[in-house]
C-alpha cells in the first residue's frame, strides 16, 4: 500500500512510499481508511519542528474509515462499520495520571502518526479501545474532523467553568478555534471571534456558523470593542487557540477580574506574558491539552445530535499522491481543514 510517512529526521524527509498492510494483533483492528485530517502537528513534523516523532512513521492522527479486519481477541466490531480512531496510541497505563484518567498527559504516551504509524494510508492497525462507531448519517469528512473536534470538546466542556449566557472570548478562527466557538455556543455562551487580516476567509466562516460578534485585530481596537460588548465588564472566560504569543496577552486584556483563560494553542516557542494581570485580576489560568477517553464520547454525542457543523470546516481533498499541495494550502491558512485520501 502507498503510505505517506516521515522517513527520516530533520526539515522534510517526507514521501510516499510502498509499505506492507499491516497484520493486527489480537487485540487490534484493521482498519481501511476513508479520510485524514492534516494538522498543524503534521507541518511541523515535515519541518522537523517536532521532538517526538519516531522516523520512519507514517503521518496523520484525523482518521475515519471502516473495519476491514479483526484481531483474535476482538469482539462487538464487524467488517463494514463506519468508525473514527482515537489519536492515542499507547499510554503506560500504570502512572498516577493514567490511573486518575488522565492518559493523554502519560509520560510515556504514544500517539497515531509521530509515535506509531498513523493514517496517512491505506490501512491502519490500531488497538480495539480505540474505535468509536460513526452516528447514522455522519460522513467520513465529519469523521476525520472528529479528533479536532475533541480537542475543543475538552476545552470547552472539560477545562473550563463556562455558563450559559456568558461571554467568551476565542482568539484565533483555525480549525480548533472555530470548533471552541461552536461547542462552546451550544453550552448557551455569547462568543467574540478574534482574527486577523490574513484570516478574513476563516472569519466569514466563523460568521456564518453563528459567532455572535467578529472582531479584526489587525484593524478594530480589541479591548475597547470587547468592553462595549460586555457592558464594561470584560469576557468571563477566553480559549486562546492561535497558539500567538500576543493573544495571550488580549485574553489577559480582555477577562474580566476572577475571569478564566484556557490556553488550547500551541506556540513551538517561549512567550511573554503580562504576568501582573493574572495577578492584580485575580485570573485563573489553566491548559487544555488534547483530549481524553470521555472526550471522544462527548464529542461523537454532539455529533449525533446535529449540534456541530464539521463539514463547513473542510476546504479541500487531496489523494496522498498530491499531499504536497494539500500541505502548501494548510500552510497558507487561507481555508481551514485540508483531508488526505488513499490511492
Amino acid at each position: 500500500m502507498k503510505a505517506l510517512r516521515k522517513l527520516s529526521g530533520g526539515s522534510g524527509n517526507v514521501a510516499v512510499v510502498e509499505t506492507p498492510v499491516p497484520v493486527p494483533e489480537e487485540d487490534q483492528v484493521l482498519i481501511r481508511v476513508e479520510r485524514a485530517g492534516i494538522c498543524g502537528t503534521d507541518l511541523h513534523i515535515f519541518h522537523g519542528l517536532f521532538s517526538k516523532v519516531k522516523p520512519p512513521v507514517t503521518l496523520g492522527h484525523e482518521i475515519s474509515g471502516t473495519v476491514e479486519a479483526l484481531g483474535c481477541d476482538v469482539t462487538g466490531w464487524r467488517s463494514g462499520d463506519k468508525v473514527t480512531v482515537e489519536s492515542e496510541a499507547y499510554s503506560c497505563g500504570k502512572c498516577q495520571l493514567c490511573e486518575s484518567g488522565f492518559s493523554s498527559l502519560c509520560p510515556d504516551r504514544l500517539a497515531l502518526g509521530y509515535g506509531v504509524d498513523g493514517g496517512f494510508a491505506s490501512f491502519l492497525a490500531v488497538r480495539k479501545t480505540a474505535l468509536h462507531r460513526l452516528p447514522e448519517g455522519a460522513t467520513f469528512q465529519e469523521g476525520a474532523l472528529c479528533e479536532p473536534l475533541t480537542v475543543a470538546v475538552h476545552a470547552v466542556l472539560e477545562r473550563s467553568n463556562l455558563e450559559k449566557g456568558s461571554w467568551t472570548l476565542v482568539t484565533g478562527p483555525g480549525p480548533i478555534g472555530l470548533l471552541v466557538d461552536q461547542v462552546a455556543r451550544h453550552k448557551g455562551a455569547k462568543v467574540i471571534m478574534t482574527g486577523t487580516d490574513k484570516d478574513q476567509k476563516r472569519l466569514q466562516v466563523a460568521r456564518s456558523l453563528g459567532v455572535d460578534a467578529v472582531i479584526n485585530v489587525d484593524r478594530d481596537d480589541l479591548q475597547k470593542e470587547v468592553m462595549e460588548l460586555t457592558s464594561g465588564q470584560g469576557v468571563e472566560t477566553a480559549f486562546e487557540c492561535s497558539g500567538v504569543g500576543a493573544a495571550i496577552n488580549d485574553c489577559l486584556a480582555c477577562v474580566k477580574r476572577r475571569g478564566e483563560i484556557i490556553q488550547v494553542g500551541l506556540s513551538g516557542r517561549f512567550v511573554e506574558m503580562d504576568v501582573d494581570q493574572v495577578a492584580m485580576k485575580e485570573i485563573t489560568l489553566k491548559g487544555a491539552f488534547v483530549h481524553n477517553h470521555e472526550s471522544w464520547i462527548k464529542a461523537i454525542a454532539l455529533l449525533a445530535e446535529g449540534a456541530i457543523d464539521l463539514n463547513s470546516l473542510v476546504s479541500g481533498e487531496y489523494p496522498i499522491t498530491e499531499w504536497q499541495e494539500a500541505f502548501r494550502l494548510s500552510e497558507e491558512g487561507s481555508g481551514i481543514k485540508y483531508l488526505l485520501y488513499p490511492v
